[in-house]
């Protein structure tokens, strides 16, 4: 069975997702850049991750697409999709970002955490529910206890105080 390179076909799809995750996390950075330290701390850090995760897509796409033979059409196998996850990851921050102001910090950051521990992780329902709760108490304490960094109230529960 001999393995083929095929050299002549760059991976467009991903090159172009990873730009445009390299790109969206390098506003992201630009737009906090100015906050208070103990603000921009969080988002630099994840803007940093998510631009690292669009370089290593970038650099996966470069790669020569190795498969074993053409199938029948003359036609090799396509790698499996790389970038899958971070549009999941993408729409569900993209998502977050948007219900903060109508339910708050804290809520929202619970049920994103709760959602991607079910669509990423492989834990059982009940213990990515427990994670999420324990993720979402420490976050409370290390922004609003130690670094006493203010979060949105969210204008649902202004409405129902």
């Amino acid at each position: 069975m001999a393995v083929s390179f095929r050299q002549d076909a760059l991976n467009w799809r991903d090159l172009g997702i990873a730009v445009a995750v390299m790109a969206t996390a390098a506003f992201a950075a630009w737009n906090v850049w100015g906050l208070k330290q103990g603000a921009a701390l969080f988002p630099l850090i994840t803007s940093t991750g998510l631009f690292i995760s669009g370089l290593l897509l970038f650099v996966t796409a470069l790669r020569p697409v190795v498969t074993d033979e053409p199938d029948e059409d003359g036609e090799y196998d396509e790698r499996p999709l790389l970038w899958e996850p971070m549009v999941r990851l993408f729409v569900m921050t993209a998502l977050f970002a948007t219900v903060v102001p109508w339910v708050g910090f804290y809520p929202a950051t619970f049920l994103y955490l709760a959602i991607m521990f079910s669509l990423f992780s492989d834990l059982r329902p009940r213990h990515g529910f427990v994670t999420a709760v324990v993720l979402t108490v420490l976050i409370y304490v290390i922004f609003s206890v130690l670094m006493e960094v203010p979060t949105p109230p969210g204008s649902l529960f202004e409405l129902l105080l």
